[in-house]
């Protein structure tokens, strides 16, 4: 009775060994699967642009006065998203958290405006000197 109880025992060992194992292959094909994936590193999705490209009777006879519609360095950071090495998101506009404050200079203030703020100026400072003494 003990013998067949230490082989029932193993055997179910062995199975639960390959369920594990075939979990682990499962899972090990999914990431290489993801991995491969172009662009899909960081929250955004990689846009897939068709390939521009010119009608025969658009292109010009000489090679020199073929123009490139592409720019270098968008193509490599593009390239650079295929590939996962950098994160795929969009452009953030830039914006201010509070609003700008607005203060009006004396300088662009009229004449007769400067002699008023002026007079209330030393009017408050004669009410301050008389208040503190």
């Amino acid at each position: 009775a003990v013998v067949s109880t230490q082989s029932t025992g193993k055997k179910e060992l062995n199975a639960e060994e390959r369920r594990a194992a075939e979990i682990t292959a499962a899972r090990r094909e999914k990431r290489a699967v993801v991995a491969v994936r172009p662009g899909k590193y960081g929250p955004g999705k990689l846009l897939q642009e068709q390939p521009e490209f010119l009608l025969p009777e658009e292109v010009s006879s000489s090679l020199r006065k073929l123009t490139v519609p592409s720019n270098n360095t968008q193509d490599r950071f593009l390239s650079l998203q295929k590939r996962n090495m950098i994160e795929v998101r969009q452009k953030v506009n830039p914006h201010r958290k509070y609003k700008l404050k607005t203060v009006e200079k004396w300088r662009k203030k009229l004449p007769e405006e400067i002699i008023e703020l002026t007079k209330m100026k030393t009017k408050k400072k004669k009410k301050i000197a008389v208040e503190s003494s």
